[in-house]
């Protein structure tokens, strides 16, 4: 198996949610931040050509297929990976183990109705997992160095962040240096994505971001 997959020149890993799951244990034991991103079909639409967003991906450590429709247009077929991706299982697997191990977590969303999400779907897995703080971070806020400061303040284990594409890998790529924490998980919608898949606009939304996904993978073959 291919162990990098690449859509519109965006690699990706080909891992199984096992081997992803191994390299972040491996991450949550070092001292130095590491950082992991899942990869939605929507991010990489928005971003097919900025090449800075483009380089900012390629300095993650971890940067995972969030969707299964990514590995079928990488010619992925392994019935096992494409049910990983389409039941988020990596990311299930690592929240149950910050919950096993008392991982201590930090919030960062742009908007309190996002916030209000990502700390709804922690919660559910919340009897071991201890959220240590929160923030709300936006391109036009200017709360960087204070965001920072808190986050180095709480001794954090994971900063788990469902920021928006592009800032999310810009706030990251500029700022890991000063970030004292072990990981850094970018997982865009992917979180609370599981509690949302019954509510008919989600559904209807993404049903129409993979006709306009699939619609790019073919042209972009075409003009190959």
């Amino acid at each position: 198996m291919e162990e990098k997959i690449s859509i519109f020149d965006i690699e990706m890993d080909n891992l199984t949610a096992k081997e992803t799951m191994i390299q972040a244990m491996q991450f949550l034991e070092s001292e130095s931040i590491d950082t992991i991103e899942i990869m939605s079909m929507d991010m990489l639409l928005s971003g097919q050509e900025d090449m800075e967003w483009k380089e900012q991906v390629g300095r993650i450590g971890i940067v995972l297929p969030g969707d299964k429709e990514i590995l079928t247009a990488a010619d992925v077929h392994d019935r096992k990976r494409l049910q990983e991706a389409e039941e988020r299982v990596f990311l299930r697997m690592f929240m149950k183990y910050l919950q096993k191990n008392h991982g201590r977590v930090y919030l960062l969303a742009e908007t309190e109705e996002e916030l209000e999400r990502v700390e709804d779907s922690v919660r559910r897995y919340n009897r071991g997992i201890r959220i240590v703080g929160h923030a709300l971070l936006s391109a036009q806020s200017g709360r960087e160095e204070t965001v920072i400061n808190d986050i180095n303040g709480t001794e954090t284990d994971c900063i788990l962040s469902v920021l928006p594409s592009p800032y999310q890998e810009q706030f990251i790529s500029e700022n890991k240096a000063l970030l004292n924490a072990r990981v850094w998980f970018g997982c865009g919608p992917a979180l609370g994505r599981s509690y949302d898949d019954l509510r008919i606009f989600r559904r209807i939304k993404h049903f129409f971001i993979k006709k306009t996904f699939w619609h790019r993978v073919e042209k972009e073959q075409k003009d190959k």
